[in-house]
């Protein structure tokens, strides 16, 4: 009886951890002051920003990780239209699985996570504080079928770091395209290529345009496009991860 009430107890107690906020995102595991990580220990240093072995413009990754960042080939003989790039870490591992939740399984309660994943990359890049802050956008029908646009809603996270609000309209979707994954990477230029165009209100402002992940980098080279086209004075980007 004393051996079925401690576990009734240990069950009410892990109950409480929960409603309380206290476990890790990503584990489980019991925190001590959630107030200070939402990971413990272990997950954290899973999830740690990539420092170092990447290109600080195009955000490829390279072999060893401890290596100096440095342009890539591609960068310095034909850079992104971007002026500069915030992100956390490669598309693997737990911050692929942390996406894929968020994204596919619709688990809305990681945001405290990934709103602290967003604060550390771009504490950690030091880029300026943009006058705007826009997602990339998805057509409305792909919206109301996924029931939310994950790009706006981490442009909201990283928006409160910044006491910015993000422009949503900023930035649309003209067309149709066919889904990136499917397609190579020259493909995926010809497929996106036109299919965005910014507001004017954006003219002569630093614009930010934040996206969950990048690939080849297709997507957000046409968003940028749009906008320095519409006007923009400057426009930085912002991605969780950046596909190996």
């Amino acid at each position: 009886m004393v051996g079925g009430l401690a576990v009734s107890a240990g069950r009410f107690l892990d109950a409480l951890a929960c409603l309380a906020g206290r476990r890790c995102q990503l584990c489980a595991a019991v925190l001590d002051d959630p107030r200070d990580h939402p990971l413990c220990p272990e997950c954290a240093s899973k999830l740690e920003p990539r420092r170092g072995g990447h290109c600080p413009l195009c955000g490829t990754c390279y072999a060893d990780p401890c290596s100096p960042a440095y342009l890539c080939l591609t960068c310095r003989m034909s850079p992104p239209p971007w002026s500069g790039l915030a992100f956390h870490g490669p598309y693997d591992g737990p911050l692929k699985e942390l996406v894929h939740r968020h994204k596919f399984g619709h688990e809305h309660g990681l945001g405290r996570l990934l709103s602290f994943l967003a604060r550390q990359a771009w504490t950690l890049r030091g880029l300026g504080r943009p006058d705007v802050i826009v997602p990339v956008p998805m057509l409305p029908g792909h919206v109301l079928r996924r029931g939310f646009n994950q790009s706006a809603e981490l442009a909201r996270m990283l928006g409160r770091t910044m006491s910015l609000r993000p422009l949503t309209h900023a930035l649309v979707k003209t067309r149709e395209t066919r889904t990136q994954s499917s397609l190579g990477r020259a493909a995926r230029r010809g497929n996106v290529a036109g299919a965005f165009a910014a507001s004017t209100e954006i003219r002569g402002r630093h614009i930010l345009i934040v996206d969950d992940v990048m690939t080849t980098g297709a997507t957000m080279t046409a968003c940028v496009r749009a906008c320095l086209e519409a006007g923009a004075a400057k426009v930085d980007v912002f991605v969780l991860a950046r596909a190996l």
